[in-house]
């Protein structure tokens, strides 16, 4: 056994070792992680007024951790807190899910970009092509919940091409930023023919070797459907997050 395998299996000894020594997750970090999921998946949906007793209810804990979870989220201008009730959901600004998408889909062009530079194997592409004709077979049957989770795994699949674990980790928290605006306007959006054609295209042209087209195509389907999203949001009257 060679002295590099040797350094690289005690290295994930050490890894593994450290996960399983990693202490569990605090109440008040489950709290934050669950209340933000049902946010972010339109549970609780825009202007909702959630009290702190069926918070608890729900969670099965205490007030402390759910209060420590409710400032962090405030902080985060996903709620406000109600005094002696509990907590209010913000609604989303156009004007900052317009500038979010514009820096998301600068980082995604730059991972398209990394992506043809390191060549993508066959098996790879092939994911990428399976997730199209995910997209296809939901346009096609009119499973618009279905469309929207093949769209979300083809783009993890696009990004993860690049190979840069720090692009990935920041592309997925400017993807997380958009998910509740996404969730929200899925239903009032024109049906998603362009955009699964044009996911079809970058694949094809990805898999031709056609960086320059590849890059093209992307973003000027995320900046439409930017516009297409922000202009439902500022129709709803949803000004401020």
């Amino acid at each position: 056994m060679s002295d590099t395998s040797s350094e690289f299996k005690a290295a994930r000894f050490a890894e593994d070792e450290a996960d399983a020594l990693a202490p569990p997750p605090s109440n008040a970090m489950i709290a934050y992680q669950e209340i933000r999921r049902r946010i972010m998946d339109n549970v609780y949906p825009i202007g909702a007024t959630v009290s702190m007793q069926e918070t608890e209810a729900s969670l099965h804990m205490s007030r402390t951790p759910i209060r420590d979870a409710l400032i962090r989220l405030e902080e985060e201008r996903l709620v406000k807190l109600v005094p002696r009730h509990g907590f209010q959901v913000l609604p989303i600004s156009a004007r900052d899910t317009a500038e979010i998408y514009r820096i998301l889909t600068s980082l995604e062009v730059l991972a398209i970009e990394q992506a043809m530079e390191t060549k993508p194997s066959p098996d790879k592409l092939a994911e990428l092509d399976a997730g199209v004709a995910g997209l296809e077979h939901t346009l096609a049957i009119e499973d618009l919940e279905a469309w929207a989770r093949f769209d979300a795994i083809f783009h993890e699949t696009l990004i993860a091409l690049s190979g840069n674990k720090r692009l990935i980790e920041l592309v997925r928290q400017f993807q997380d930023q958009t998910r509740r605006a996404r969730r929200i306007t899925l239903h009032l959006r024109s049906s998603p023919e362009l955009s699964t054609k044009n996911h079809r295209e970058l694949v094809e042209a990805i898999m031709s070797g056609d960086t320059e087209r590849a890059c093209a195509i992307h973003k000027a389907q995320r900046m439409r459907s930017a516009r297409e999203l922000t202009g439902i949001l500022r129709t709803l009257d949803i000004r401020h997050l």
